[in-house]
């Protein structure tokens, strides 16, 4: 069933009529699981979370925006209040098309643009996101199942430059402080995630710059591991930091991509020690490495301050079977800095600086 979202009053430019028409729908398509709610071209202005449940697609015209005016987030996939667990809450949720608008210049303040938690099968498909402050375009915490293809990710401020770490894509877990939005803290991890053919830079915004990180994580568990992650024939230009920083990972692949002009490239880091390093009770337990990382076949262009490829374990605990291969770097100061590994295959592009300490 494909339903129009004008007929619930959407007007344009109206952030009462267009944020109630808006909500409307969504509740409608919660009653009749398997609709798809169309929104017109138009700028429609929206000034409180939407909350879009199980089984929805949301379907935008290429020329349709939904715009924040407002301080929170533009659309969730929960209720606050609201128990949810593991990959149990609302589910099976696709949309494709359109610019979610952050609305950052006129609107400075910390907020991420979509918040997904406790589903499986969460598809992002032709969105664009734009202008966020502080936040992230998508949190994706507890999710299995997370498919974006042909997005992008455009315009980020940090005002008092504290966020640093803000990636456009958050791959997250469920555990206290990391995703305020709703659902238990349960440790539940996101994993089986594919983002490709995505574009990571700058909006004309003014004020507005390139993203500090495209996508990673910097919160885990002990035990807890972001599993089978594919990252690929994306381009990151112009970017802050690293642009990929995976944290803990097992079965990551990351090959096809284009780095132009990026402060740093790809990290991949063990977690050492603190809250990270914690089980879910709280309890202190030692250094996790990662496993099974594949980097292959992509461009490094321009200079770069931090490293290309830098991949640092801690306490001699070591990342196992890295895989390094094919890769193209054009400049001189991209660097390679490979610690703490145990069974690494990398082969050495003419003109490149390897650093190696602690391989087995």
């Amino acid at each position: 069933m494909m339903i129009n979202a004008k007929e619930f009053g959407l007007k344009g430019k109206h952030k009462w009529a267009d944020t109630r028409a808006m909500q409307k729908a969504l509740n409608y398509a919660k009653k009749n699981k398997g609709t798809t709610i169309y929104i017109p071209q138009g700028e429609y202005h929206i000034r409180k979370p939407l909350v879009i449940y199980e089984g929805t697609t949301l379907l935008l015209d290429d020329k349709a925006v939904l715009k924040r005016y407002g301080k929170d987030t533009l659309l969730k996939n929960g209720r606050c209040f609201k128990s949810y667990y593991g990959y149990n809450g609302n589910s099976h949720i696709y949309i494709a098309g359109g610019t979610f608008d952050m609305n950052g210049y006129q609107y400075p303040y910390n907020n991420t643009t979509m918040c997904m938690g406790h589903a499986c099968d969460i598809q992002i498909v032709n969105v664009t996101f734009k202008d966020v402050v502080g936040g992230h375009c998508l949190d994706a915490c507890g999710v299995n199942g997370l498919y974006i293809n042909h997005c992008k990710f455009l315009g980020f401020n940090d005002p008092d430059g504290t966020r640093f770490f803000s990636e456009a894509v958050q791959l997250d877990i469920q555990v206290p402080g990391a995703f305020p939005k709703f659902g238990a803290t349960d440790g539940t991890i996101t994993k089986n995630v594919i983002i490709e053919n995505c574009y990571f830079g700058n909006s004309a915004t003014p004020g507005m710059q390139a993203w500090n990180r495209a996508i990673g994580s910097h919160a885990s568990r002990y035990n807890q591991y972001y599993d089978n992650i594919h990252i690929r024939y994306n381009v990151f230009e112009g970017l802050k930091q690293y642009a990929l920083t995976s944290l803990k990972n097992k079965n990551t692949y990351i090959h096809h991509n284009v780095f132009k002009n990026c402060e740093g490239g790809i990290r991949f880091l063990a977690v050492k020690d603190g809250k990270n390093a914690q089980d879910l009770k709280g309890n202190e337990r030692i250094t996790q490495a990662g496993n099974n990382l594949n980097i292959y076949q992509n461009q490094f262009i321009g200079k770069m301050r931090k490293e290309a490829i830098r991949i640092q374990s801690y306490n001699n605990i070591k990342h196992e079977n890295i895989f390094i291969s094919q890769n193209d770097f054009d400049d001189k100061s991209q660097r390679v800095y490979l610690r703490d590994i145990k069974n690494l295959y990398a082969s050495n592009e003419a003109g490149i600086t390897f650093k190696k300490i602690n391989i087995e």
